[in-house]
């Protein structure tokens, strides 16, 4: 077993040291607090409602003060909720509820995409050195480190993937069936996975000797609509939900989007190979894995040598690349290629498949691609575990400053708050909101008497001036005017650039 599967038992012993260094344990910002706020509100909410429990929102009623925009945060027929999938939700609500803490779940997330390596090299998709590449060489190992979906998604694809390869290896047409049903039932963790099956259906009709009417004849109709079961109940979940089939992430994903065709086009370089964005590089799935390109430069000059199989993963590579990168609402942002992540799918089974007639050349090639892929990797990691650490260090200075409220001038303090979010009263205060509204609010709460005021020192602020909703310091300084009628303000304390002033309630004359 070990012998079979070497790869398979090195990451076993890589991953959770991966954790262990990055700290993932406590490392919730963004996406990923959100997302832990959802399934820590439909717990809450013993799993009849997707309804975020807000701990602020005796103050915020209009949610103005959250900690995301809403983008990602918003009421959707009369219930403020979570862009992120219902589906995730429940099932890390589920593991919650057996006893597992917050530190352990990104871990235990990140072991599905090991099971999702196993499965494809337990079905002679991929090789065990094709194995460690796709983990260590691919952003999946980045993806798979944070607390989300990535990683149960990958794994649900990973194996209607193997099947599907398996009915072309047989031609079993129950494979076919199989495939269908597990694929669609990922579409409840993302939209993703829709293009995924419609470009494996594609390639296959497109690389197919067998005429299609022939191939229509053999389907068992009413077992194709069974596989669609959990496609037919989404769409029918999402409409009754929030009067719309693709659901409250399509909702939040593209109401209001303006993307113009350039826009998209863009969106498609940052996400495939490379663009420069406001500024900030954008390095794209093929960029970050450039070593997945070569055997299409290969066979470009070896035609004769694209068999039924290659023919079939090439078709699906490019379809659900060119269809992905069109369609996206946006690049991904933080981890560009991200909504690509389904090709490596095929890609590493093209990979592992690649034999060339001249290897010396190729294996140069590759071994340099390889390499720059390798240290790719290893640099967004160190990224993300230096962002763990900054996040940590912030959150242990908040936590220094007990008191029953924190307000925060500057989101990219707020966002370092972590898991606090959960169950503490934190405000992220918006400049564009009417200020005496909230400080009124904060004023009327008689049960407040004190609260913690955090913003950045003015070096600090300057150096993040294009961030959005960024407090200018004539804001500051009137919030501040506003909150010394009813409170005041203690010695101000500060930790590498920010500033934490605590505020206490005047006694009443």
């Amino acid at each position: 077993m070990i012998k079979k599967f070497w790869a398979i038992c090195i990451l076993l012993i890589i991953i959770p040291i991966l954790h262990f260094w990055i700290g993932t344990g406590d490392f919730y910002i963004a996406d990923s607090l959100l997302k832990a706020m959802q399934t820590d509100s439909l717990i809450q909410n013993n799993f009849k409602s997707e309804a975020l429990q807000y701990p602020a929102q005796s103050l915020d009623p209009k949610h103005s003060h959250f900690f995301l925009n809403t983008a990602f945060a918003d009421t959707i027929r009369g219930k403020f909720i979570g862009a992120f999938p219902v589906a995730f939700s429940l099932t890390s609500g589920l593991l919650r509820k057996a006893g597992l803490s917050w530190t352990l779940m990104p871990f235990v997330f990140s072991l599905t995409l090991l099971l999702s390596f196993y499965i494809l090299s337990r079905k002679n998709i991929i090789g065990q050195r094709t194995v460690l590449l796709g983990y260590g060489a691919t952003i999946l190992s980045a993806l798979s480190l944070d607390y989300n979906e990535y990683s149960v998604y990958f794994l649900l694809n990973a194996i209607g993937f193997a099947w599907w390869m398996e009915y072309r290896d047989t031609r079993n047409i129950n494979r076919i069936y199989f495939s269908i049903f597990v694929i669609s039932a990922s579409i409840w963790f993302r939209l993703e996975s829709m293009p995924f099956l419609l470009c494996l259906a594609l390639s296959e009709i497109a690389t197919s000797e067998t005429p299609l009417k022939d191939v229509l004849k053999n389907i068992n109709w009413p077992l194709v609509l069974l596989g669609f079961s959990p496609l037919f109940l989404f769409l029918l979940w999402n409409y009754l939900a929030y009067d719309h089939f693709l659901g409250a992430r399509f909702l939040f994903n593209f109401r209001g989007n303006g993307n113009t065709i350039l826009d998209r086009v863009q969106n498609f370089f940052s996400m495939a190979l490379l663009n420069y964005v406001d500024k900030v590089p954008k390095f794209g799935l093929f960029f970050c894995s450039s070593y997945l390109l070569l055997p299409f430069v290969y066979y470009i000059f070896h035609k004769q040598e694209l068999t039924k199989k290659i023919k079939f993963l090439i078709f699906s590579i490019i379809s659900y690349v060119i269809l992905i990168g069109l369609s996206a609402p946006n690049d991904g942002i933080t981890i560009t290629g991200r909504y690509m992540m389904l090709v490596f799918l095929p890609l590493l089974m093209l990979w592992e498949g690649w034999n060339p007639i001249h290897p010396k050349k190729w294996r140069i090639a590759s071994g340099i691609l390889i390499v720059l892929s390798i240290l790719i990797s290893g640099i967004t990691l160190k990224i993300i575990q230096q962002a763990a650490k900054q996040e940590r260090t912030f959150r242990e200075f908040y936590v220094r400053n007990e008191a029953p409220l924190w307000l925060f001038t500057d989101p990219i303090l707020c966002g370092q708050a972590g898991l606090e979010h959960l169950s503490k009263k934190i405000l992220c205060l918006n400049p564009a909101v009417n200020r005496s509204e909230i400080v009124q609010r904060i004023e009327q709460e008689n049960s407040l008497t004190s609260f913690v005021l955090f913003e950045m020192n003015e070096k600090e602020s300057k150096a993040f001036a294009n961030a959005p909703s960024m407090f200018s310091t004539e804001a500051k300084a009137d919030l501040k005017t506003k909150l010394n009628s009813d409170f005041q303000a203690q010695e101000p304390l500060t930790y590498k650039g920010a500033i934490a002033t605590r505020y206490l309630r005047k006694l009443k004359k």
